[in-house]
């Protein structure tokens, strides 16, 4: 359910019980993450409304969309599987060849009319305004989450930038859009923790090889749907606002910051403006919990100087806590990975199916299932998913059949168990390698491991057969259907 205001979505959970309001007074350092952390456990847990923080006038609400039939009902869906069947839908359009064709095509084409996000005059995020001297970090009521945190740290911002332009005469600006852990550095500082590899390290490049400074806007709150299009990581030069619309059926409507020449979406909660001198040497930053279940390394990051901040009246303040699977951050990759595997399949025909499962943190394992057609066909496989941006730091990829279910994990390794020698399956390669992976030797780099556990062809099995599973006959199956009343089970 497309929903411009925060509040009134959580107004809807709250009447069925899916949100709980804490009026208990509660404390910001660790408490509020310990009792969200011990209130997911159970089917992902209720949304909580934390009415009452301590030392805070804002109230904070938790695990927002840690479950998935909150997350699934924000986007319109009553499963992931939907959503990439509407995804598919579109993919698969064809243009038109006649009249009647064209006809058929115009009510599609309406609903893309209405993807692109729209620019308004005013909007709700800026019924308040905090400029200059006024700016105050410590006012908002940013957790530290774990026991060792270095400091309190917003977690559900969803960070905006924009590249700099290449001429005056045109604005051929792209939009970068994601959700990075931002750690509060006095009263108007934050450490965005990202790293090398992300885009938004890209773009700080540009606005230094340009000696100018970036403007950066962190928007909390809106449509949780935003949310979601921040955290996943679609393909480059995807603008997240027009894949919200998508996912809206309705386009963001975006308000121009106050302190930035950047537009933010006019219905979020709390929005804080700011510029990162690219010049300006990176600030050593202690460990963070991170969305893993382990905290993140010491580090050198980049300095977001905040200008202003602007919010809505009474606005809700949210925070994702990370923590071990399922945490909500984990319920968000479950939707991400329905999401891309429609866009995976226009690289990959041959890919069926595919799942990151939660032992691996929905980030170093995955599992993948293919139509396989030709010998070899799984090795090619395996180096066209680590192409993926989603996948390309994966160090585990096991391969089995398309009729291996690879949401039941005890199937995948039964297929690893029957299809796979270690003599001739195993692929290892070296490459680029998840930064929140503590195994690796080098930050950042590391040795992947691909196990081809599918059945095997005669010209790539040597002298063994592979193994034949166990199956009824449809005949078989049929008739004890049609007669198990009979046997008074």
């Amino acid at each position: 359910m497309a929903s411009d205001h925060l509040t009134d979505w959580l107004a809807q959970w709250h009447d069925v019980r899916e949100l709980v309001r804490v009026s208990a007074e509660v404390d910001a350092v660790h408490e509020i993450a310990a009792i969200t952390d011990r209130a997911r456990i159970v089917q992902g847990g209720p949304a909580l409304l934390f009415e009452h923080v301590r030392g805070h006038s804002f109230p904070v609400v938790t695990n927002l969309l840690g479950s998935p039939r909150r997350l699934a009902s924000a986007l319109g869906v009553t499963s992931f599987d939907l959503l990439s069947q509407r995804i598919d839908d579109w993919l698969s359009l064809s243009l038109p060849h006649g009249v009647l064709d064209t006809w058929k095509l115009l009510p599609r084409l309406a609903e893309l009319a209405q993807w692109p996000p729209t620019v308004v005059k005013t909007g709700l995020c800026q019924q308040v305004v905090k400029l200059g001297r006024d700016v105050n970090l410590a006012e908002l009521p940013a957790l530290t989450m774990w026991p060792g945190d270095a400091a309190p740290t917003i977690t559900w911002g969803q960070l905006h930038a924009q590249s700099p332009r290449t001429t005056e005469a045109v604005d051929d600006s792209r939009r970068q859009i994601c959700v990075v852990p931002l750690e509060v550095r006095g009263r108007d500082g934050l450490l965005i923790h990202g790293d090398e590899t992300s885009e938004l390290w890209s773009l700080l490049s540009e606005y230094r090889s340009r000696g100018q400074q970036m403007p950066v806007a962190v928007v909390l709150g809106g449509d949780p749907v935003m949310s979601l299009a921040a955290w996943a990581p679609l393909p480059p030069r995807t603008d997240s606002l027009v894949f919200a619309g998508f996912l809206r059926n309705r386009s963001v409507e975006l308000v121009a910051a106050r302190s930035i020449p950047l537009t933010v979406p006019a219905s979020a909660e709390i929005v804080i403006e700011g510029f990162v001198d690219p010049q300006a040497p990176f600030e050593f930053a202690g460990p963070i919990s991170r969305e893993t279940g382990f905290f993140g390394p010491s580090e050198s990051l980049p300095l977001l100087r905040v200008t202003a901040i602007t919010h809505r009246a009474n606005p809700v303040f949210p925070a994702m806590i990370p923590g071990p699977a399922p945490a909500e951050s984990h319920w968000l990759d479950r939707a991400c990975e329905r999401l891309l595997l429609p866009i995976a399949r226009l690289w990959i025909p041959e890919l069926v199916d595919w799942r990151l499962p939660f032992a691996g943190a929905s980030r170093h394992i995955v599992f993948a299932s293919i139509h396989k057609t030709f010998a070899q066909q799984a090795r090619k496989v395996l180096h066209a998913l680590w192409s993926l941006p989603k996948i390309a730091t994966v160090k585990l990829l096991v391969l089995v059949d398309e009729d291996v279910d690879v949401r039941d994990e005890n199937a995948v390794w039964a297929s690893v168990a029957a299809h796979a020698d270690p003599s001739r399956d195993l692929v290892l390669w070296d490459g680029p390698a998840d930064p929140l992976d503590h195994a690796t030797a080098i930050r950042g780099v590391g040795r992947k491991l691909g196990i081809d556990a599918t059945r095997k062809w005669p010209n790539e099995s040597g002298s063994s057969q592979s193994a034949q599973p166990l199956r009824w006959t449809a005949e078989i199956a049929e008739r004890l259907q049609s007669r198990w009343p009979e046997f008074g089970l």
